[in-house]
């Protein structure tokens, strides 16, 4: 009898006498369950909706009204700050970062150790009087150890040859004084980038489109994830020169060379990645 007024249920389950106050429980209650359903239903409906509304609102609206601000421009303070990131860049190219370098490392000891295997089972076989079937089990060996040093004999001194390379440009002077100079301009154009944000918000700027689609309007009541999260991805535009006008980050980057500038930024960018998505489902976006 769902769907029928409670007045009509009560009417036909009970013609003919006056319901208990038990049944007229057992009869209201399942449809009042029924209704709090629908209802809840309708109230996170209606949330759902209001929450894209407001971000629309942001989206559309930016940060302000007033002239637009030009977050990416590279001048001021941030001018010296910006080269000494490049020089560090060009630094780094040559420099292994240390899982890259660990793991390179591992690959040349696992081949050394396949010709040392290799080279005790020849000792042996070779050493004097070994029974047969000893003899047989190291020829295999032997044999196995050929396959397997030949199958990686090249890729192994690809390895040897970039740790030495690695060593090489870590001793350059040059490289050096640029890793260390551009460690500390990592650390002041994070200053800056507040500084230019801060100063934007207080002229009710308009954001640019990449900074209103990654991080919309200043959400209530703790701005402070928001504002470093803003920070964190004018000071990635800024050091590595990202240019686009609607993604915040870029075009994502690679850390397969195993070059120490490449992975800090690919790991960079994994983090703000990260950052810009909790905002996102903070807005309700995903």
């Amino acid at each position: 009898m769902a769907g029928y007024p409670l007045f009509a249920v009560l009417k036909v389950r009970f013609a003919g006498r006056v319901p208990t106050e038990k049944e007229r429980l057992d009869v209201v209650e399942p449809q009042i369950a029924t209704l709090i359903s629908h209802v809840g239903q309708l109230t996170a409906e209606l949330e759902r909706v209001s929450a894209r509304l407001v971000v629309l609102e942001r989206r559309l609206s930016g940060a302000g009204d007033g002239p637009l601000a030009d977050l990416d421009a590279v001048a001021g303070d941030i001018a010296p700050l910006v080269e000494a990131l490049r020089r560090a860049w060009d630094a780094e190219q040559e420099i292994l970062a240390d899982p890259a370098r660990v793991a390179l490392r591992q690959e040349v000891l696992e081949f050394d150790g396949l010709k040392a295997r290799r080279d005790d089972a020849r000792s042996k076989l070779d050493g004097g009087r070994v029974p047969r079937f000893e003899r047989d089990a190291l020829s295999h060996e032997v044999r196995q150890m050929e396959w397997l040093i030949n199958a990686n004999e090249a890729s192994a001194q690809r390895a040897a040859e970039r740790l030495e390379a690695d060593e090489d440009a870590a001793g350059e002077e040059w490289r050096t004084e640029a890793v260390l100079a551009g460690a500390k301009a990592r650390d002041e154009i994070g200053d800056a980038a507040a500084r230019r944000i801060s100063d934007a918000l207080g002229q009710y700027a308009r954001m640019p489109v990449w900074f209103r689609v990654g991080l919309g309007e200043i959400p209530t009541p703790d701005p402070s994830f928001w504002l470093e999260s803003a920070i964190a991805v004018l000071a990635y535009r800024l050091e590595y020169g990202v240019t686009d006008a609607v993604s915040p980050l870029g075009t994502p980057p690679s850390a397969a060379s195993g070059s120490q500038n490449w992975v800090r930024r690919a790991n960079v960018h994994a983090d703000i990645t990260d950052r810009l998505t909790t905002l996102a489902a903070t807005f309700h976006l995903q």
